[in-house]
């Protein structure tokens, strides 16, 4: 299965993907769901393109994660790690990239022990407080970014928020 830029996903085989690693590969404890999967989460978007994850640094979840992006390369034929173009830490990419694995959050002022310490529960899983996915996507600025942001402020708008 080779990804085609820009595919979307529905949230739900995105969500069951991780299920399949907790906990036995990833600890609850270790790791939170970044990006845009706050959103669906939220009921504030549809679809997905993939699931960005922040472990810990140096724990059981990070190590596993190296261990299955090198198995699963072969499969999907992809590389199985890339450098982040915003903090040049390294990205474990699982399932051809739909799910992307970091230890280093992309905001400057980010530090993943206080975010991890502060993630949203939803349906079991943490997830990046709302306030932070807002803010780096306010920060890149890119064609989804901005219209993730107008989903958002209508989402709002709609329920009185």
């Amino acid at each position: 299965m080779n990804r085609v830029r820009g595919e979307r996903f529905n949230g739900f085989k995105l969500l069951e993907l991780l299920r399949q690693h907790v906990p036995q590969d990833f600890d609850p404890d270790d790791f939170l769901i970044a990006g845009s999967a706050r959103l669906w989460a939220g009921g504030v978007t549809q679809q997905l393109s993939d699931l960005d994850i922040l472990a810990r640094p140096g724990s059981r979840t990070w190590r596993r994660a190296e261990e299955l992006a090198f198995m699963h390369a072969p499969l999907f034929g992809n590389e199985p790690m890339r450098e982040s173009t915003y903090t040049h830490d390294t990205i474990a990419r699982l399932y051809g990239g739909v799910v992307e694995v970091c230890q280093t959050w992309l905001l400057p002022e980010s530090d993943t022990a206080s975010l991890l310490d502060n993630a949203e529960r939803i349906d079991g899983l943490r997830y990046l407080p709302l306030h932070e996915v807002v803010a780096y996507k306010r920060m890149l600025d890119r064609e989804k970014d901005r219209a993730d942001l107008a989903a958002l402020d209508m989402y709002r708008h709609r329920h009185g928020l």
